[in-house]
Parts: structure tokens; sequence; C-alpha cells
């Protein structure tokens, strides 16, 4: 799998989330071997969730990864950990294309400090044969919506009582 395109910043939590220039983000199904859309057969067609993973600022974290290392990052997928996407999480390939619909982060009881993830896709179920890898998008920063429309009143306040 592959992300088609970048994740639009800032990511904002309550916001949904769009790719660059405000755009719907894309998944394929990609041919690892010629980088082409596989357009035809049962995993052109297949379902996608859509997760957060944890970024690993200390270890590595590089292109190659095993599906073990990548459902180990998976945030809420750990004892104790709630979920932090919400909204459409799952979407349905066709000729091996698919658009991510409305996600965003929710928000926590506790205001979210800045805090690192990227996006993965993974393929739900298997198919005979056929090894399909999740894909992760670059890691970005999740900020609380909250906090920024609190400065942005307070901001507009000041200079009505100052200026």
């Amino acid at each position: 799998l592959r992300f088609l395109n970048k994740l639009s910043r800032p990511v904002l939590t309550g916001k949904k989330i769009k790719g660059e220039e405000y755009t719907s983000i894309g998944v394929a199904l990609v041919d690892g071997l010629t980088g082409e859309v596989v357009n035809t057969g049962p995993a052109a067609s297949a379902k996608v969730q859509i997760v957060v993973l944890d970024t690993d600022v200390n270890g590595y974290d590089g292109d190659n990864w095993t599906p073990e290392e990548f459902k180990n990052k998976i945030v809420g997928e750990r004892e104790g950990q709630k979920q932090l996407l919400m909204g459409d999480v799952y979407l349905n390939l066709k000729e091996g294309r698919g658009i991510i619909g409305n996600i965003y982060f929710k928000h926590t009881k506790c205001w979210m400090t800045k805090k690192e993830f990227r996006l993965g896709a993974r393929i739900m179920g298997g198919f005979d044969g056929i090894e399909v890898r999740e894909a992760r998008t670059e890691p970005f920063i999740v900020e609380d919506s909250r906090g920024k429309c609190e400065y942005f009143l307070f901001y507009v306040l000041f200079l009505v009582c100052f200026c």
C-alpha cells in the first residue's frame, strides 16, 4: 500500500485530516517491483484500515519494517490505550485506489501537547499468496485545536482592549 499524497499541516484535534492543498488523501495498492497501481485481482478491491502510528525518535524508524513492527507501533491496539483516530477509518479499494473519508484525531480529557505521529494503512484480511505491505505517512505533529481557538480569542480581545 502507498499513501498518494502528503498531509496538510497543521493537523489539529477535532479537525478533518486532509491532504496537501486541502485535498482528499488517497491510498493505492502499488506493485513493489514496477511502482504501478494494481487495479485487478482480489487485493485491488480490499478493505483498508487507517490507523495511528507512534513514531520512534530514539530507535530505528526507517523504510524497512516487518508486519510485527508495524503492528507494535499502532496506537490504541496496545493494552490500556484508547483509540485516537475517529471517523471513517475503513475504506474499500476500487481498482486498487481509495480515498480516505472524514477522519480526525479526537480530543482527549487532558489537552494534548504537541505529539508526533504517522498515519498507517493496512489491508484487512489475507489473500492467498499475495503479501501486501502496510503504508505509512511521513511523521507529523498533532496539536490540540482547543488551544488554537483560545489563543486566537485572547489575541482578538487584546487588540480590542488595548489598540
